[in-house]
């Protein structure tokens, strides 16, 4: 008796629940392709846990889904979810729409199947005349569409071209300074043109005594370095004038002279100090006459004699007059 009191309970339930699951279509009838409104609505109160099947692009093979949504509606103080699911097809002939299984409370349930009545599009071919397919015609292209399909192409053209500017650029510019440094035969005639040149830029004019003492010293440094074959741009004032004061070859008035220019070169860059014209006029004349003194004596070839590993000269002595 009481698996039967069950049962009819079990039943009640379920038929009440299903009053409450209300599939509709807006019509049973449509042509190949139009769109036809099915609805599901469900009833719920406050608490209510229900959850709706996930819906996808189509429902089987000849039903498809053109769009869904869900709506909440409230009318006379009833409260009903509503599922609104646009469907078409596009073959003909009689088709069922599955059922939906919706779950409220932790209960399964599905809803009911409805049918379908899916027609063809009758074609009256004596008002509408059937042509022959047409072949593929041609369309002249634009420059729109060869820049469309092409332009991968001129981008890369465009990078190598600048590319190939760029290193003829470098190129030249390699090949002039590599020209440059070995125009001067001797350390003498690079000195003397390094010179020219310092004078030609007029830094002391503009007031630069900063640039005007880095480059004259630097001047001087690389030709004491090219003559006596050490490297002079790198070490300190004061051991640059001890190691030319080692020198029989070099006067000591020049080494004092020498030890004062270094001196004041270095207050002007790194100390900004700024001298008189007479001054500077006095540096850059005994620039001028150090080089002068210092300039090695080129003597025909010999191999019993020393030979420049720089230049390949070959030097006797040094004219100090």
């Amino acid at each position: 008796m009481k698996n039967l009191l069950l049962l009819v309970s079990l039943f009640i339930f379920q038929f009440s629940f299903a009053q409450e699951i209300v599939p509709k279509l807006d019509r049973s009838t449509i042509k190949i392709g139009e769109p036809i409104q099915y609805t599901v609505k469900v009833d719920y109160k406050e608490g209510d846990k229900i959850i709706f099947p996930s819906i996808t692009d189509s429902l089987n093979h000849h039903i498809e889904v053109l769009d869904h949504k869900l709506d909440t509606v409230n009318t006379d103080g009833k409260s009903e979810i509503v599922q609104h699911l646009e469907l078409t097809g596009y073959d003909a002939g009689k088709f069922t729409i599955p059922s939906l299984s919706i779950q409220k409370n932790g209960q399964d349930f599905k809803t009911k199947q409805l049918e379908i009545d899916i027609q063809d599009i009758a074609v009256d071919t004596t008002k509408n005349a059937i042509f022959p397919i047409k072949p593929v015609m041609e369309e002249e292209y634009t420059m729109h569409d060869y820049w469309n399909k092409y332009w991968i192409y001129g981008v890369v053209a465009l990078v190598l071209f600048l590319l190939a500017i760029v290193l003829i650029v470098l190129f030249i510019r390699g090949k002039s300074k590599f020209s440059n440094k070995n125009a001067y035969k001797t350390p003498y005639d690079e000195a003397k043109a390094s010179l020219k040149t310092l004078d030609a830029k007029k830094y002391l004019k503009r007031g630069e005594q900063k640039e005007y003492y880095t480059q004259l010293s630097f001047i001087v440094r690389r030709y004491l370095g090219r003559v006596y074959h050490f490297s002079a741009l790198e070490i300190l004032s004061d051991d640059l004038v001890k190691f030319v004061a080692l020198k029989p070859d070099i006067l000591p008035e020049d080494v004092q002279k020498f030890k004062q220019f270094l001196f004041d070169a270095d207050l002007v860059k790194f100390a900004k100090q700024q001298f008189d014209d007479s001054t500077n006029e006095a540096h850059r004349k005994w620039v001028d006459e150090f080089v002068e003194h210092v300039k090695p004596l080129e003597i025909p070839e010999n191999e019993d004699l020393k030979t420049d590993q720089v230049t390949g000269e070959k030097y006797k002595q040094f004219n100090n007059n």
